[in-house]
């Protein structure tokens, strides 16, 4: 959902494939600055709770008390990161799902190499998994943009200019759509961040992304055909 994140701290590691295993919780911290929160109330319209809700939370889940409340549903992430690594090769599958426990992540996701970073927060703030769904496969968009060939590459650039000169990059912002965190999503900076986007619309989303585009003008819609075409390929090769 966004640019990798490199801040590592107060983290706990899931490698998806070998189990759950604990780190030491000393560098977490419930204490809250009022910078902090202010910060995050000048993001209120885009949560589904209050910012002094998501403040109580922070505070009520601790990593030790994080782990045994959440633990089913950091499974059920490791066991979905897992089913999109099938179509990847191996150097470039996410081996370690690592949790983020700062305030001052709230709302954060990255990738660093084959780690995916989480904010605690996507758990005790959305009900379900189906946010952290979005955000693990827009970042996994990002992996599958890497593997574009140049011409393709190319054929995303003229897309992405095309529809900032028709103005509709708000039809691919993850945020504008259902079961997606509404901050989420920013296809108007790069061709990268638009394919990341629909990476995660055209799998999660579809239905609901047709919906909207009865209300595009047709002409427009070779565009997106052209976009999901570019999506489909970067899956359809077998993994060396």
């Amino acid at each position: 959902m966004t640019r990798a994140l490199l801040i590592l701290l107060a983290l706990w590691a899931v490698a998806c494939r070998s189990g759950l295993e604990s780190q030491s919780e000393s560098e977490y911290s419930g204490t809250v600055t009022i910078d902090q929160i202010e910060e995050l109330r000048s993001r209120e319209g885009l949560l589904p709770i209050a910012p002094d809700s998501v403040v109580e939370r922070y505070r009520r889940y601790p990593p030790t008390v994080f782990y045994q409340e959440f633990s089913r549903a950091i499974v059920a992430v490791a066991q979905f990161i897992d089913s999109l690594n099938r179509d990847l090769r191996e150097d470039l599958r996410i081996d370690t799902l690592a949790i983020d426990h700062t305030f001052e992540n709230i709302g954060t996701a990255g990738r660093v190499g084959q780690k995916m970073y989480l904010s605690s927060s996507f758990f005790y703030i959305y009900d379900g998994t189906a946010v952290l769904r979005s955000v693990i496969t827009h970042e996994y968009g990002h992996i599958h943009y890497e593997l574009l060939n140049p011409p393709q590459h190319s054929e995303l650039l003229e897309i992405w200019t095309l529809l900032q000169e028709s103005a509709l990059f708000y039809v691919f912002r993850d945020g504008e759509y259902s079961a997606n965190a509404r901050f989420g999503g920013h296809p108007e900076d790069t061709p990268e961040e638009l394919f990341a986007s629909a990476f995660n619309l055209f799998r999660n989303n579809e239905n609901e992304l047709r919906a909207r585009l009865q209300y595009v003008d047709q002409r427009h819609h070779s565009l997106v055909a052209r976009l999901q075409s570019l999506v489909l390929a970067s899956v359809s090769r077998p993994p060396p």
